[in-house]
């Protein structure tokens, strides 16, 4: 009976057979820069005063024609209201706003798809990140 000392091992090297070829990690995403986000856009920060619990708002940078019309979106961002001061920070690309233009934060706040505050709009002049501080928000008319 000279098989038996060689079947562990002819089962081992079917196994091994069976087994799959390792497998090479996964390939990285194309990235566009190594650099953090907040080093390629700049950002507007600041808190909302008197957004209600549960309200829907929404922060917009928008490029406003001689008649005071939102002409072009620059950048947006949403955020759900608890209350109390509400913080944000809108990033945006500077490179895209527009020179000899200008350039308005607007907000808005829903609650069940009803328009019920909003945020007088407020003139930005440079693309330079900047603390806006607490801003209030106003009843809609």
């Amino acid at each position: 009976m000279p098989l038996r000392p060689a079947l562990p091992f002819a089962l081992l090297a079917v196994l091994a057979g069976c087994s799959s070829p390792p497998s090479e990690p996964p390939t990285p995403a194309i990235e566009l820069s190594a650099a953090p986000h907040s080093k390629l856009l700049n950002e507007l920060s600041g808190s909302l005063l008197g957004a209600p619990v549960d309200s829907e708002v929404e922060l917009a940078l928008l490029e406003v024609d001689r008649r005071d019309q939102p002409d072009r979106l620059l950048s947006n961002v949403r955020l759900k209201g608890r209350g109390s001061e509400l913080p944000f920070i809108l990033q945006f690309n500077p490179d895209a706003f527009p020179p000899n233009q200008r350039v308005e934060l607007r907000g808005r706040v829903t609650r069940a798809g009803q328009l019920i505050m909003r945020l007088p709009p407020r003139t930005i002049a440079s693309p330079a990140s900047q603390a806006l501080g607490p801003l209030q928000l106003v009843p809609a008319p």
